[in-house]
């Protein structure tokens, strides 16, 4: 892990005026864990966010403690910071990562609402869960964590497009040092149901964190107008993602004591978790950096081969825009 003063420090994002210019953003799952504080600091910084998620209730009171937080964080500024920040808006909109015809529905219900779309960040994740299948016939690793974002990404591309005028619209696929479990590529077709699950359940989890940088990557490669990264937030023990294995019985509870030691050894904050995703935000330095992965703080990384060989992204790229569409999604998509 970096040292902490390599971080990125969120304050050094541009401030935007929504009366004046206006930036949008989505981010999915954005109710809760490092979600919670990405839009927090995009709310600070004065960004109309979506935030998409699946229960409503859930989300709303996202919505009402953000708000509550930022009020605290803006009592702090100076007399000269409050009249330059200002705060931007906060939406609820159904998305859901276990049914595709949902994502494709949120994609179509935003660009209703709103024609550009200056951020998209696919924030929401599923980590070491057992083999299932889900409804649309994906292994559930791979498609809450990259079959859903893909599908979301691309059904928004239009209006990615457009607020070109305002800049350099941005993609940030939330990854992990995860994908390291890959140890080799694996081809979409096979789901991997294998046995011990103790071990695949996590090459199952590398599998989907790798497939989320082959799609930064030739996102990038497309899209030069449009950057697109891939990053890993840090080791984060203050998350809902351990529960499955927090849970099991009597394996449980040695799982909590070696995230714990783990925890203290190299591990950061829910809002320390947030900073990766909001470096490749905010930073205009990162313009030249399109296609990259970072991690904990916001370092610049190298992925392991798996996730940066050439065939690998193609063979990724293709299966999934072909298997979408012959499940009916991307019928107006043209790469």
């Amino acid at each position: 892990m970096p040292s902490r003063s390599k971080f990125y420090d969120p304050s050094k994002g541009k401030y935007f005026n929504p009366k004046v210019d206006r930036r949008v953003a989505i981010v999915t799952g954005g109710n809760s864990g490092i979600g919670w504080y990405t839009v927090l600091h995009l709310y600070l910084h004065g960004y109309i966010v979506y935030i998409a998620g699946r229960t409503e209730s859930k989300v709303l009171k996202a919505i009402e403690d953000i708000k509550k937080e930022a009020n605290k964080r803006i009592d702090a500024y100076s007399k000269e910071e409050q009249e330059e920040r200002h705060l931007g808006s906060l939406t609820y909109i159904y998305f859901d990562c276990l049914d595709l015809s949902t994502v494709a529905a949120c994609a179509k219900n935003f660009a209703k609402k709103e024609e550009k779309l200056d951020l998209l960040i696919n924030n929401a994740g599923l980590m070491g869960v057992p083999y299932e299948e889900t409804k649309d016939g994906y292994e559930i690793q791979y498609q809450v964590n990259f079959v859903a974002p893909f599908l979301f990404t691309l059904e928004l591309l239009p209006n990615l497009k457009a607020a070109v005028t305002n800049g350099t619209p941005r993609v940030i696929m939330l990854s992990s040092i995860g994908h390291r479990a890959s140890y080799k590529y694996f081809d979409p077709t096979n789901k991997v149901n294998c046995t011990p699950n103790f071990m695949y359940t996590w090459v199952r989890y590398g599998i989907a964190k790798v497939a989320e940088i082959h799609f930064a990557k030739k996102l990038a490669e497309l899209y030069p107008n449009i950057l697109s990264f891939a990053v890993h937030p840090g080791v984060i023990i203050g998350t809902e993602l351990y529960n499955h294995w927090k849970n099991l019985p009597v394996i449980g509870g040695f799982y909590k004591g070696s995230l714990n030691v783990v925890g203290r050894v190299a591990g950061v904050g829910l809002e320390e978790g947030s900073l990766a995703t909001l470096r490749a935000a905010f930073d205009p330095e990162l313009e030249n950096e399109n296609g990259a992965y970072l991690e904990t703080g916001g370092v610049i990384a190298k992925p392991t081969s798996v996730a940066t060989t050439k065939d690998n992204i193609e063979r990724t790229w293709e299966y999934n825009v072909e298997e979408l569409r012959k499940k009916g999604f991307l019928t107006a998509f043209e790469a």
